[in-house]
């Protein structure tokens, strides 16, 4: 009996999405575990239990929905099931090569942007081997979605770092560094607002892939989101009034129920894009419909989320990247070294001690003795409160940019929120500030080359598929076999070359 190229590739698809369920968590973590991380609110493993409850909850309770033609990139009705299968069979092949590049290096990127340009180029290319001419084959793309996406992703990229950067000098100014005594009369003001905007975040964003959910309850909770936050802020107000008076850590809360928070949505988000390709080839495979949504099995999920959440506990990769993020917004001097700076980011670093200098000295020193710290959070890389204001301020983003349905990158967000923040904190001094600009300009530039590689890596392997089939599968499956051992195997010598 002859095996045929079809039911190898989903073999090889389920394979593969196993796979880019590890490689992609071990990327996405940073994304719902710096703050707590960086600001050691609890031990490591707690936080990771928090995180896994999280991540597992948002997959079991996802509904399973997967989008083929990614954010409408491209139309599935131009091809035959057999040719869509080859298509998604190269998109996951190239993104799981790419993904752990990325973490092997530490450095975060979105996982949104690899597969919607994957998908882009592997069915563009496609349509060029399938028709002969662009003018043809660019009628399979939807260019002015991919424009959309773009152009959204890049401007909530600059308006997370002014926002964040905004948020926490405010809160900075009014909590100051010795903040336990303004936190004591105040702070269920703030901690009311942080709680409604992390509830209103888990409704909107978890809410909209959970099962339980329905599209009108949906709906309801979109057109009601004034309410929903003012009703949020005055009842968690009341509560934050009663356990601050009882002398309850209430920061601490706010952080573990923001990581958990966080995590339960990406999850539940971004599972299409782990394992979207691959459920959308079975689907393939079985001669579903792919111009609608298609459904996956509760099974299926319960076990992406153990996979998720076991790799989050074991994964090395994961605090490379974690670190990476931490390293880059840290109070601490000594962890920016290997970011190396250059006389133009120092010229602009004294440029801007210039430019400040020309406020006057009285508000400079007024704003001096509110940046003091009080030590006690010296051996953290920043402290409670602006871990706080980074689960806020991405959470409020993200939520407001969904509601609206404008296109953006949750790990471009959390990490641009997070350069804003530690920017305000005065964390980046004059003798590191050139340091973390060249490490800040480096993963910048590696989001840049992530849709660049998505792109030609998909082409690459699906030219590979179109014109060798069976073989050329094979072929592929070694490459990235063989690939992801050497990466392995890379990024255990890079730690070993730290410590």
């Amino acid at each position: 009996m002859q095996i045929s190229f079809e039911f190898l590739a989903v073999i090889c698809l389920i394979l593969l999405a196993c796979g880019n369920l590890i490689v992609g968590v071990v990327n996405d973590a940073v994304n719902f575990l710096s703050s707590a991380v960086g600001a050691k609110v609890a031990p490591t493993k707690v936080i990771m239990i928090v995180a896994s409850l999280g991540v597992i909850c948002g997959a079991t309770f996802s509904d399973g929905i997967i989008e083929v033609a990614r954010k409408g990139i491209f139309t599935p009705s131009y091809f035959t099931l057999n040719e869509a299968i080859i298509i998604f069979t190269a998109v996951a092949l190239a993104d799981i090569i790419l993904l752990d590049i990325f973490s092997s290096f530490g450095l975060p990127t979105s996982t949104t942007v690899s597969v919607v340009f994957e998908l882009f180029g592997s069915a563009l290319v496609f349509a060029l081997w399938k028709m002969g001419s662009f003018s043809e084959a660019w009628e399979v793309i939807n260019a002015s979605s991919a424009l959309k996406i773009i152009s959204g992703i890049l401007f909530s990229v600059v308006i997370a770092f002014f926002v964040g950067l905004v948020a926490q000098f405010i809160t900075r100014l009014f909590f100051t560094f010795n903040y336990h005594k303004t936190l004591r009369r105040w702070g269920f003001l703030w901690t009311g607002a942080a709680l409604s905007f992390l509830t209103f975040y888990v409704l909107l964003i978890g809410g909209k892939h959970a099962s339980f959910m329905t599209p009108e309850m949906n709906a309801w909770i979109s057109s009601n989101s004034i309410g929903i936050l003012v009703g949020g802020f005055v009842g968690f107000s009341l509560l934050s009034f009663v356990l601050i008076r009882l002398k309850v850590k209430i920061l601490k809360i706010i952080i573990l129920l923001g990581t958990g928070a966080l995590a339960m949505a990406f999850a539940g988000n971004d599972l299409a894009n782990f394992i979207g390709v691959s459920v959308a080839g079975t689907h393939a495979f079985l001669g579903s419909d792919l111009s609608r949504t298609l459904p996956t099995p509760t099974w299926v999920l319960v076990i992406a989320g153990l996979i998720l959440s076991v790799t989050i506990f074991v994964s090395k990769k994961a605090r490379t990247v974690i670190n990476t993020s931490i390293n880059l917004t840290s109070h601490k001097k000594n962890v920016v070294s290997q970011w190396k700076s250059n006389f133009v980011l120092e010229g602009i670093v004294n440029l801007v001690g210039y430019v400040f200098s020309f406020v006057p000295k009285r508000i400079r020193n007024w704003i001096a003795i509110r940046w003091e710290s009080d030590g006690k959070d010296k051996d953290h890389a920043f402290d409670k409160v602006r871990a706080c204001v980074n689960l806020i301020v991405s959470a409020a983003l993200i939520s407001y940019a969904t509601s609206q349905k404008l296109p953006l990158s949750t790990t471009y967000v959390t990490f641009m929120v997070a350069m804003g923040t530690a920017l305000a904190d005065g964390a980046w001094g004059k003798e590191s500030a050139s340091n973390r600009i060249m490490g800040v300009i480096t993963v910048i530039a590696g989001w840049f080359f992530t849709a660049f590689a998505a792109f030609t890596f998909a082409g690459i392997t699906v030219s590979v598929l179109y014109l060798t089939r069976i073989y050329g599968l094979v072929i592929l499956m070694s490459f990235v076999t063989f690939t992801l051992y050497k990466l392995h195997h890379f990024h255990a010598k890079r730690i070993l070359d730290k410590v």
